[in-house]
């Protein structure tokens, strides 16, 4: 994936958690987004914004790191 369209992704689902989010490609159709801290309202929006284009959406909050991960399979 090149650079825009990374700069992009990472901007449209930042917006829609409304904090900065990133992410890391795991595959062709599989992503993890992942932010600092544990934030439930941030976590929840990503879900829902993946969920409804029917991708399948775990997430998890590890308080020894105190970091959040969205795994997406689209």
């Amino acid at each position: 994936m090149n650079t825009t369209k990374t700069n992009t992704v990472k901007e449209v689902i930042s917006q829609v958690a409304g904090i900065a989010v990133d992410f890391t490609i795991r595959g062709e159709k599989s992503f993890t987004f992942h932010f600092e801290g544990k934030n439930e309202r941030a976590m929840n929006r990503i879900a829902n914004y993946f969920l409804s284009a029917n991708a399948q959406v775990e997430s998890e909050y590890d308080s020894e790191i105190d970091y959040t991960c969205i795994f997406i399979e689209a």
